[in-house]
């Protein structure tokens, strides 16, 4: 039976997993903290991470490490998946808040102003062209940058990271793409953002 639920996170579903990477962005925002009996400075993380060429100079950060280390905890990382979680490091950096209320893509359709999305039909469609991790990562940059205060759906945000890199291994290594069409990420967020971009 096919999963329609396009917002449902399909890769990080552990709960201890999500609450680690949740910790993870909030530490961000945090000068002095304490971590499994260490103090850490957040913001010099995401200061790091800004600076490093993205997504994979986000390998060399301390605070890429750190939720590399907290998520290997509750579940597997193979080596897509740290690259993806590299691609993500370098775009939580430029997020303000977390904000659960929708997924991330409806984030993207939300009309903030009353009238027009927030992120374009053409920016959005760029998006969901992009045909490399580099460029996927800038764009997505863009997108949580024009977000600003408003915020993003963090959880929401690297499940579908996850997703992006496995269909693009796939297109390098030419295989199929998942049967289900509600698995594929670009058609999982065509369709959040267009209930977002069309509801009133």
């Amino acid at each position: 039976m096919l999963n329609s639920h396009t917002a449902a996170l399909r890769r990080i579903t552990n709960a201890k997993a999500q609450k680690a990477l949740i910790n993870w962005f909030t530490a961000l925002s945090e000068r002095y903290s304490t971590r499994e009996s260490q103090r850490i400075n957040g913001r010099a993380w995401r200061a790091e991470l800004k600076r490093m060429e993205p997504p994979y100079g986000a390998m060399m950060c301390e605070g890429y490490g750190a939720l590399r280390h907290s998520l290997l905890e509750h579940m597997p990382l193979q080596p897509l998946s740290e690259m993806a979680l590299a691609l993500f490091a370098s775009v939580a950096a430029h997020i303000k808040k977390h904000n659960e209320k929708t997924s991330f893509a409806a984030q993207l359709g939300e009309k903030l102003n009353g009238s027009t999305s927030c992120v374009s039909t053409l920016r959005f469609e760029r998006l969901q062209k992009a045909s490399d991790p580099e460029t996927f990562c800038q764009l997505l940059i863009h997108a949580v940058t024009i977000r600003g205060h408003e915020g993003v759906n963090v959880l929401s945000l690297a499940d579908s990271i996850f997703l992006w890199m496995e269909e693009w291994q796939r297109r390098e290594e030419h295989k199929s793409e998942p049967r289900d069409p509600f698995e594929r990420n670009r058609i999982r967020w065509a369709n959040e953002y267009l209930s977002a971009s069309y509801s009133k």
